[in-house]
């Protein structure tokens, strides 16, 4: 689910674009949320979820601070890199400072011009940033993406071979692929769900089975290319059989 906050201390126009947005996400059947709007800077940043995009409206000048929206905004862009932000504001002469901090807007809306002229810039940012979306989300079946620190690295897909969890470094997950390891904090619930083309085979377990050489059904052990091996649980044993005797396509 892709999601959008608002944050906008004019409480009549924060109405307004409110329903803008949701009507938008209704009407073309969005996998699309509006998670928070609102007039305060420590709620909606309070209430942005763990995700690596999202799409912001923001006010530039919140409660007589006129650079409210663009501090926040600096903080939305080192805590979720890939996040569309769209500003609103009375103020065109702070767009420069935009480009300054390094923001890079999906788009900078002036307050001064006609309401309907607000929608439709809005609804064309909402459907912008769904195309991007959906483009992102086929992107993500090719690449696989982790983050170690404030670094992001990625690894095409057909070189990953496994992803596991140990008990003894709870939080990490290690990563194998054809010439790369790496460990990155992390777990396998929530990367099972964001690549459905990678099989659990265990709870410790997440694996690639284009990799797969063979798979003992009586030892319930899976061996890789590289010599690497791995346990099937007895719960997916029957599941891995019935895919590993699927025709290639």
């Amino acid at each position: 689910m892709f999601s959008i906050y608002l944050l906008e201390d004019n409480l009549e126009q924060q109405a307004y674009y409110t329903k803008v947005i949701k009507n938008t996400i209704m009407i073309n059947n969005y996998a699309m949320k509006l998670v928070c709007a609102t007039n305060n800077v420590e709620k909606l940043e309070g209430s942005i979820l763990d995700q690596d995009q999202g799409l912001f409206f923001l006010d530039m000048e919140i409660s007589g601070q006129t650079d409210a929206g663009l501090k926040l905004a600096s903080k939305i862009r080192q805590k979720m890199p890939f996040a569309q932000i769209v500003f609103i504001s009375t103020h065109d002469e702070l767009a420069f400072l935009t480009l300054e901090r390094k923001i890079a807007p999906l788009d900078y809306i002036l307050k001064d011009q006609l309401v309907e002229d607000i929608k439709s810039k809005i609804i064309e940012d909402i459907n912008l940033a769904q195309e991007q979306y959906v483009k992102s989300i086929y992107h993500q079946q090719t690449l696989f993406g982790y983050r170690i620190g404030s670094r992001y690295f990625s690894v095409p897909m057909s070189e990953l071979i496994m992803l596991y969890t140990i008990k003894e470094r709870p939080g990490s997950v290690t990563m194998i692929a054809e010439n790369r390891q790496a460990e990155f904090p992390g777990n396998l619930n929530n990367l099972e769900e964001k690549y459905s083309n990678l099989f659990r085979c265990d709870k410790s377990y997440l694996v690639n089975l284009d990799h797969v050489r063979s798979f003992d059904a009586q030892a319930k052990r899976l061996q890789f290319n590289q010599g690497l091996v791995c346990k099937v649980s007895f719960r997916k044993a029957r599941d891995l059989t019935k895919l590993l005797k699927k025709p290639v396509s």
